[in-house]
């Protein structure tokens, strides 16, 4: 999972400091910021032979770490507002929940029978 973590954190903020210089990338922000996790949970619950409910779990760390750490620089950098905190990493972290499960039911689970 510590993989899917970094590979999120640095995708969100790829995502945050283009989004500094491109307002095409700012507008598209709230989209590419949930699009980011629910791709990750997606791949994570492929390759984790692991429950639905484990996945899932995996996934919501992974959402929700990620866009964390993107919000949070794009709040220092003057971006984006403090109360995008409140609910942008819990919403991230719901749909890196729901890619790891759809993942899962994709062929994660196929391992763990192997």
């Amino acid at each position: 999972m510590t993989r899917f973590v970094w590979l999120g954190v640095a995708l969100q903020m790829l995502m945050v400091v283009a989004g500094h210089f491109s307002e095409a990338v700012i507008d598209l922000s709230a989209l590419l910021g949930m699009g980011i996790p629910f791709a990750l949970g997606i791949g994570y619950g492929v390759t984790v032979p692991r429950s639905f409910g484990e996945a899932a779990k995996g996934g919501a760390v992974i959402g929700f770490v990620g866009a964390l750490v993107g919000v949070l620089a794009a709040v220092l950098m003057g971006d984006q507002p403090w109360m995008l905190l409140t609910f942008a990493p819990v919403s991230s972290a719901v749909t890196g929940l729901l890619g790891a499960v759809i993942g899962t039911a994709a062929g994660g689970r196929r391992k763990a029978a192997a």
